[in-house]
């Protein structure tokens, strides 16, 4: 069977192994039979032969993390919202299946772009965000010129592409408009008696058309001042993002409960630690092997306070302290003091040495210092 492909083309007949849903999805379809004719079923039999995992945790986690410290260091905000049910965007692209979906272009996952994120949170500033009621129309005209800018000047804040931080997991899921022939050709009518099947009418079988949608997914959305001086209403234009998610949906079919999502603060934390890590990582590099450790046995206390947490006495971060009493003693006398004060720190917060043990932790700290 020829296929619509390039001449000589040597595409295979599944996708391989690690391969880019998106690409095999939109470019390799191959259902047609041998006079190029589709039927419904080879339709719904492609759709659920993609109705998989898309994406790379790898290269997801490390597109995710850049994204958050571009965010980060433009002075913005970056958070992850998961969807309560199914997410679908780009359903009216043309594709043989006739539903498309908008993949990204190197990670091969469903992702919702920056002009979306923009035209969703302008939508419920202008319409649905019942604080700015009649009473505040200049205000809510002040926030549509100002945060999404004019013909004349650009909005004061920049949206980002929302993208999925993990792997997707891929359904395949079916529409039945029952309005015959009225979408393609109502505006033909030229007498509904003798056209029943042009008119919008319930008596109309249901015609199933398949598609793609993505699970459950969990998204990173940003959003950063475009200037410095406009971080003060940051927080206003993600409670609106927050709102907007949460009552409007992102995508398509929201009328029926597609796209709606809720902040997910503990996804959000984990990629902030990470960040945190990554940066924590590049300051230790330009440090002198004394200073880093200095550096991150500082890290590690404050973390354990951060989280209202003691360190346990037989855990990895206590031993590797201990063995810094003697190893520390090799160091010049100035970071053997710094050293022995902070170690003093870590066995005060612990609750080692607070009772019988308290003269054993003040000799052994004693002896680093000489």
């Amino acid at each position: 069977m020829t296929l619509p492909l390039y001449c000589d083309h040597q595409a295979p007949n599944v996708m391989p192994d690690g391969g880019h849903r998106g690409l095999w999805y939109e470019r390799f379809f191959n259902a047609y039979d041998d006079g190029w004719t589709l039927k419904d079923d080879r339709k719904a039999q492609w759709v659920k032969s993609n109705a998989k995992s898309a994406g790379d945790g790898e290269a997801l986690q490390e597109a995710v993390q850049r994204h958050l410290e571009l965010v980060t260091r433009l002075g913005g905000r970056g958070a992850v919202f998961q969807a309560d049910w199914h997410f679908a965007t780009g359903l009216g692209l043309p594709h043989p299946v006739e539903n498309g979906l908008t993949w990204h272009h190197t990670l091969g996952v469903p992702y919702l772009a920056g002009s979306a994120v923009k035209g969703l949170v302008r939508a419920w500033v202008e319409i649905w965000d019942e604080s700015l009621g009649e009473s505040n129309s200049d205000q809510r005209q002040r926030r549509l010129d100002t945060w999404f800018g004019t013909l004349e000047q650009a909005g004061a804040f920049i949206f980002f592409d929302a993208l999925p931080i993990a792997p997707v997991s891929l359904r395949a899921d079916v529409m039945t408009p029952h309005m015959g022939k009225w979408y393609e050709q109502g505006g033909e009518i030229e007498d509904w008696r003798r056209e029943p099947n042009k008119v919008p009418a319930d008596w109309h079988a249901p015609v199933p058309v398949p598609f793609l949608v993505a699970g459950k997914p969990r998204l990173l959305f940003g959003i950063a001042p475009r200037h410095p001086d406009g971080a003060a209403e940051l927080p206003e234009v993600f409670k609106a993002l927050k709102q907007a998610l949460d009552w409007l949906g992102a995508g398509a079919k929201t009328a029926v409960g597609y796209g709606q999502m809720q902040e997910d603060p503990a996804s959000t934390e984990d990629l902030q630690h990470k960040l945190r890590e990554k940066a924590e990582q590049e300051a230790l590099s330009a440090l002198s092997p004394e200073q880093q450790t200095l550096r991150r046995l500082r890290v590690q206390l404050e973390d354990y306070r951060q989280r209202n947490i003691k360190p346990e006495a037989g855990s990895a971060f206590m031993g590797e302290t201990r063995q810094w009493l003697d190893a520390g003693r090799e160091w010049s006398a100035h970071e053997r003091a710094k050293l022995a004060t902070l170690i003093e720190s870590i066995y005060s917060y612990a609750g080692w040495g607070n009772g019988d043990k308290k003269r054993q932790r003040k000799e052994l700290i004693e002896r680093l210092r000489d």
